[in-house]
């Protein structure tokens, strides 16, 4: 029995989680396509969102139906299963999990907080990193404790469709418009240092300190129920026999078929409302992050399906890699302090930037796949885990 730590090898991979990986990191390009061009915060009549007419609202509604809050939700699904597995192999290995998991959700911390202020302000590796400290305590359930907590803080998420706008509703949308205002002349034509700067010192929320603090517990609640979700599929192996559970994920996926997506109509289609908007985050995102989980659980037994889908595992294997990547050449393409193409493209040609992207980033990822072990940023975040430097290349 080894006596260290070690990150994972090829052959102990499971090839499905990667292709979701990859899947999610297209949906989560597609959905950032809307904000790295127009903020963080759509306001109504801030920008030109329209400038090709109908195509570029098809477009939006397309983006809006099949990957905002989707995509993130599988995402976040994928790191829970990614941390219950880590856990797993290093009790095997009968090694403290708590001093190899906090090093490496500090690690995180630091890249999603650098990533943040350096590069974009949409960062979900901070929120990840955060939440992922408070799911080492879930860790220790149950396999039935898992899946009643995840119920629970989905559930509780849920219940914001209820709540009534009030007067505070107001006065945050208000301070979210004032924000954007400024947020739109910044990424316009401020230089890099005025970006951060901007970054460092607007309050987006107009909530103070103590608000900056309740906005950072909401996110992690909002992403810690998919990961305790994603933990108890790990535990109970679901997607290591796919065969012998073939009937189950059938199930799950026509449930989430069919309720998953029409709980994402009335925002993506019908109108822009605080409660349309609540239930196609809480619900329709997560029921439609486990249709996509199911469908490619389910199609990766198939050869020709597994061939075709073998790409979207390549890139998910860098998916730390691929997702600062996105981030540098997008915010890079649209900001004042690069190629400057803020507010002026448009929904369609946005989204078209994106798939580009993200076939030279599969073509990227197969290149790089056959002669290195791993991504140069998954490199960098084994060896701070691990304290040992992993080997890179791949013997010829």
């Amino acid at each position: 029995m080894t006596t260290r730590a070690t990150s994972i090898q090829d052959n102990e991979r499971i090839a499905s989680l990667d292709m979701m990986r990859g899947l999610a990191l297209l949906g989560i390009l597609l959905a950032n396509s809307l904000h790295f061009q127009y903020g963080l915060f759509l306001i109504p009549n801030l920008h030109d969102y329209y400038p090709l007419g109908m195509i570029d609202r098809i477009t939006e509604n397309a983006i809006l139906f099949l990957a905002t809050a989707s995509f993130y939700t599988l995402f976040s699904f994928l790191f829970g299963y990614g941390m219950a597995l880590l856990k797993e192999r290093l009790e095997q290995r009968e090694l403290r999990f708590g001093t190899v998991y906090f090093r490496r959700m500090s690690i995180l911390l630091v890249v999603g907080f650098l990533h943040y202020l350096l590069i974009w302000d949409g960062d979900i590796l901070l929120t990840y990193a955060l939440g992922g400290m408070l799911l080492y305590f879930f860790l220790r359930l149950k396999e039935k404790g898992l899946l009643v907590w995840s119920l629970i803080l989905l559930l509780l998420m849920a219940t914001s469709i209820g709540m009534p706008e009030d007067e505070s509703t107001l006065v945050v949308e208000d301070s979210l418009a004032s924000y954007s205002v400024i947020e739109k002349e910044v990424l316009t034509s401020g230089s890099y240092a005025e970006v951060v700067q901007f970054r460092l010192t607007e309050d987006m929320f107009g909530l103070g300190g103590y608000g900056q603090i309740l906005v950072i517990l909401s996110a992690m609640i909002a992403v810690i129920g998919m990961f305790l979700l994603g933990a108890f599929v790990a535990r109970k192996k679901w997607l290591l026999n796919i065969d012998h559970h073939r009937t189950m994920l059938k199930k799950v996926w026509w449930i989430t078929l069919l309720v998953g997506f029409p709980t994402k109509i009335p925002h993506a289609f019908i109108g822009d409302s605080y409660q349309y908007e609540m239930l196609h985050m809480t619900i329709g995102g997560p029921l439609v992050a486990m249709f996509y989980a199911t469908s490619i659980a389910l199609l990766a037994t198939n050869p020709t399906a597994r061939k075709w889908l073998q790409p979207f595992a390549m890139v998910g294997r860098l998916s730390l890699t691929n997702y600062l990547m996105q981030s540098i050449v997008f915010t890079t393409l649209f900001y004042g302090y690069g190629f400057g193409l803020f507010n002026s493209l448009g929904y369609f040609v946005g989204a078209i930037l994106a798939i580009v992207f993200f076939l030279l980033q599969i073509l990227f990822s197969i290149w790089w796949i056959t002669r290195f072990k791993m991504g140069p940023f998954e490199w960098f975040w084994r060896a701070g885990t691990y304290l040992e430097i992993p080997k890179l290349k791949r013997e010829s």
